[in-house]
This record gives structure tokens, C-alpha cells and sequence, in this order.
């Protein structure tokens, strides 16, 4: 009887190890991470398991309990269906991982040394990471998702600053600037790796060197980006006029990562011909497409993020009860 008690919440064994698998199964022991995991949930459910050999029991179903009323809580709007009860239950196995992550990181755990290994808090030299930049999900092809990466569309970013802070109407919008604003924004009070997107030979005015005379791309701005800057091909037909938009989209597919630009792509979201891009743009569009703004009275350049946490866009969960943003997680 002792031998079969062992295991922990895998149904089998005596008929107590069964009915402590059948209730911590909303906790996300047992089969919510042993059997038909996919691979979003993968990483997740290793965590779990792990976490349950090394921590007390009581911590575990704190955690578990904490995870669950955030689950229910950002689902709360969803009608009940069947549907609403598998992505609750892959909400709260997310959601539990997340948490004893965060356990281990304030109780000196594995996750502090992880978190140093990548650059977190406490790395020399390195900006501590947001809990908006990692999340533990994959998008639909199994790709993680790089949150610290972002392909900016320099002649949306200039032109609004043209427009914003210089004032400027008509023809000549944009301004250099302005994209040196954002880059090192990104770079340095984000931490993040920034690829610019610009058409081919563009030329703009820059107020950093005190004229209006229209220039090639600054040198500054390129090391900004560390050389990383992709120039469009220009294309006289009507059918490519946007041609930049449509390269910084599959640029910021190829890297799964998010894209900067005030545009809001209405127009990509239904005609980009690539069906696998314009399912990922539409699916993830909230966690990955960035938003930003110029303060006209300082010209500071300051990002628009939402208050949804990324863990759950990137969940495809878009519509979040606001009252369960009180106290849900970051």
C-alpha cells in the first residue's frame, strides 16, 4: 500500500491517490501536465512538475489556488461552453508556472540564477527584464515569441514626429529626428534589439543637426540599431505603395517579434496575400503591434502599451473583465 501511494496525483495507485488526483486536477497536478500536452503548454508543465518534488505541498496548492482565480477571473466574460473550460484550464496551467517562477525568484530559487543567466535583474550592465517582455507561450507554428525585439517603420515614426512636435503640415512631414527619438528609447530605457524598416535612398530633414536640408539615413541611428536597418525596394506601381508597411509586417513575422508603427493595418489585416502571416497579424496583433506617442511640449518619444497583460494576448485573450485587472498578475 505504501509503494502504491507514491506517486502524487496521477490517478492511480489507491483510492486516495485517485481522489487527490481528481482534486488537484484543477491544479494543475497529475494529467494537466502529463498527458496530451501541447507545445505551448510544454515549458509550463515542466515547471509544474519539477516545482512539485522541491516545494512543499502547501506552497504548490497556494500557488494553484492563486492561478486559478486568475484564470477564472480574466475568462469571466466568456459564456460557459466547452470551449471556455479547455482555455481555462490552459490558462491556469500558464498561470501557475508564471507564479512559481516568481516564487523561486523572491525566495532565492532557480529562477534567480535564470534570470541572471538572460540579462534579468541584478545582470551588470543590463536593463532588469518587464514581465511584459517574456512570456511562456508559443504563437500557432510553435514559435516563441521575442518581446525584446522590434522592427520599427522609420517613416511612420518620423513623419508623426513632424507632424507632433515640429508641427509641420502638407508635404516634408518627415524628420530624422524623430526616429533617433524612438531608437534610442527602444534601446536603451527598453533593452530591446530595434531593426528599422525605410524605403530604399530616403532622404529627411534632421533637427538634431540644426537644418532642413534633407539627408540619407544618419549614422547615429543606424549603430542605434546596430546595423540592422532594411531599406524597401521602391516600387512605382499603385498596387505596392505601402510596400514598407507590408515589409515591416513580415519582417516582424519572421522574427515573431513586435513591429512599431500608429498605423492600424486595416487594410493588411484582410488583403495581405501570405494566409499564414495575415493569421499570425491577425491573431497577435495586440501583443505584438506597438504603439507610441511624442509629447509635443518636450518632444520625448514614450510607447502606448495597454493594460492587458502580454501573457494573456499572447493567449489570443483580447477582452479582459476590468475589474479582474485590479488583482490579476502581471
Amino acid at each position: 500500500a505504501k509503494g502504491k501511494s507514491q506517486p502524487k496525483g496521477d490517478g492511480k495507485g489507491d483510492g486516495k491517490g485517485k481522489s487527490q488526483g481528481k482534486q488537484k486536477g484543477k491544479a494543475f497536478s497529475g494529467k494537466g501536465c502529463v498527458a496530451g500536452v501541447d507545445g505551448k503548454k510544454a515549458a509550463a508543465c515542466d515547471t509544474v512538475t519539477e516545482a512539485k518534488l522541491r516545494l512543499p505541498k502547501e506552497v504548490v496548492a497556494r500557488l494553484a489556488k492563486q492561478a486559478n482565480a486568475n484564470a477564472e477571473q480574466a475568462l469571466s466574460s466568456m459564456p460557459d461552453s466547452e470551449s471556455k473550460m479547455a482555455k481555462v484550464k490552459s490558462v491556469r496551467i500558464m498561470n501557475l508556472a508564471r507564479l512559481i517562477r516568481e516564487h523561486d525568484a523572491n525566495n532565492g530559487g532557480g529562477g534567480v540564477k535564470r534570470a541572471l543567466e538572460e540579462g534579468g535583474e541584478g545582470a551588470p550592465g543590463k536593463r532588469p527584464k518587464s514581465a511584459q517582455d517574456e512570456v511562456e507561450y508559443s504563437d500557432k507554428h510553435g514559435r516563441s515569441f521575442s518581446l525584446r525585439e522590434i522592427v520599427v517603420n522609420f517613416a511612420n515614426v518620423g513623419a508623426s514626429y513632424g507632424v507632433k512636435v515640429l508641427g509641420r503640415e502638407g508635404t516634408g512631414l518627415f524628420d530624422w529626428d524623430g526616429v533617433r527619438k524612438a531608437c534610442r528609447f527602444l534601446k536603451h530605457e527598453r533593452g530591446w534589439k530595434v531593426t528599422g524598416v525605410i524605403n530604399e535612398n530616403y532622404t529627411g530633414s534632421d533637427q538634431a543637426q540644426g537644418g532642413n536640408n534633407s539627408i540619407r539615413l544618419p549614422q547615429d541611428i543606424k549603430q542605434l540599431c546596430d546595423g540592422d536597418v532594411l531599406e524597401t525596394p521602391r516600387i512605382t506601381t499603385s498596387n505596392h505603395s505601402s510596400a514598407d508597411d507590408e515589409m515591416t509586417i513580415k519582417c516582424a513575422y519572421r522574427r515573431n517579434s513586435r513591429f512599431l508603427d500608429n498605423d492600424n493595418y486595416r487594410d493588411w489585416l484582410t488583403q495581405l496575400h501570405d494566409d499564414k502571416i495575415r493569421e499570425w497579424l491577425n491573431t497577435y496583433q495586440d501583443l505584438l503591434h506597438t504603439r507610441y506617442f511624442f509629447d509635443k511640449a518636450t518632444g520625448d518619444f514614450d510607447l502606448i502599451e495597454g493594460n492587458v497583460p502580454s501573457h494573456m494576448l499572447a493567449q489570443g485573450i483580447k477582452n479582459v473583465d476590468k475589474k479582474a485587472l485590479w488583482t490579476m498578475n502581471r
